[in-house]
């Protein structure tokens, strides 16, 4: 049987990264940014799956579940598989937004945050693997009673999805919106997803496993204090961090300003690719830009989706600050042609 999809996520990495398990297998997937852009996109018929970025992992927690329980009562005639996104690490806002999702719709929850192919699974009702010190107990962090089944492949997640797609919802990660892609007919065929140069890389995050990738590379990044990004020279590519600055300043203020000062350089010297690193960064700067709708092409690496903007003009690529191998960053680069 064949269903549209609907996502829900925290932030827009989070979106891209469900989404486009869907986009590798043909199907039509739309991302937003914007709630306004919510009731058009249920209403295409060439949609396929829509994924909504509520931007809501760092706000707080009362603002959250409202954003939530707004877009759900904009869906509430929706009918196909419901998708709520929450992250492998179990951070945000997960109990209040489950909440007020199933204030809309009162359906079973399936929890499944594993990703498998990355070697992030759940075992005895916890998140452990890569980038996981100590196991995270799920339950807790739902808020709800839930099935929490074991999932350390592939081929358990795809043992546990329910006959009907759309009497549950699915709340998990990557991995379980790849068993969902799996459980639905093929769509269209896709063609190579072609990488263009000039290439911005932003880097928002401060992860170690980031930092690690930044190390691998043949650049240094030029370093933005606080956020304040210098003016950036015409290059095939161009590297820039967010860092601590001299005088401290909140995370929100640093990454504010790194925002900004991110879409001013696009603007000044407009690149062909944008790639963000950090689960508010590329949102953040997309924002800034007026930017609130992304067609999804899938994923060039494990864990790196890549958007283009509905004009074409600019291919977005992101990644979660946790995921991927020290040479992550490497093999991008060199997917890259002039």
């Amino acid at each position: 049987m064949t269903y549209r999809v609907l996502i829900i996520a925290d932030d827009l990495t989070g979106a891209l990264d469900s989404g486009s398990a869907f986009a590798m297998r043909g199907h039509a997937t739309r991302v937003l940014l914007d709630p306004a852009d919510l009731p058009a996109a249920l209403t295409d018929p060439d949609l396929q799956v829509i994924a909504i970025a509520t931007g809501t992992r760092e706000v707080p927690v009362a603002e959250a579940a409202q954003a939530v329980q707004r877009i759900a009562e904009a869906s509430a005639g929706f009918d196909g598989i419901l998708f709520k996104k929450i992250d492998s690490r179990m951070k945000g806002h997960i109990a209040a937004e489950l909440a007020a999702l199933r204030g809309v719709f009162p359906l079973p929850v399936l929890a499944v945050p594993a990703i498998p192919r990355l070697a992030r699974v759940v075992a005895d009702g916890c998140v452990t693997g890569a980038g996981i010190g100590t196991p995270i107990a799920i339950a807790p962090a739902l808020g709800i009673e839930a099935r929490i089944p074991k999932a350390t492949s592939d081929a358990e997640i795809d043992a546990v999805l329910p006959d009907a797609l759309d009497q549950v919802i699915h709340a998990g990660a990557a991995g379980l919106a790849e068993a969902l892609a799996r459980a639905l007919p093929p769509g269209d065929a896709t063609a190579p997803i072609d990488l263009p140069l000039p290439l911005l890389m932003a880097i928002g995050s401060r992860d170690p496993v980031t930092l690690a990738q930044i190390a691998a590379l043949d650049s240094a990044p030029l370093a933005a204090p606080n956020g304040a990004v210098p003016p950036l020279p015409v290059a095939d590519l161009s590297l820039v961090r967010c860092t601590p600055g001299v005088e401290p300043v909140s995370p929100a203020q640093a990454a504010e300003n790194f925002a900004t000062g991110i879409a001013r350089e696009l603007r000044r010297n407009p690149p062909r690719t944008l790639f963000a690193c950090g689960g508010e960064t590329a949102h953040a700067i997309l924002r800034k830009l007026g930017i609130t709708t992304l067609d999804l092409l899938g994923e060039i690496l494990p864990g790196i989706p890549v958007a283009r903007t509905l004009d074409g003009k600019l291919t977005v690529i992101t990644k979660s600050g946790g995921f991927g191998g020290p040479g992550a960053l490497t093999q991008l680069t060199g997917k890259f042609v002039k």
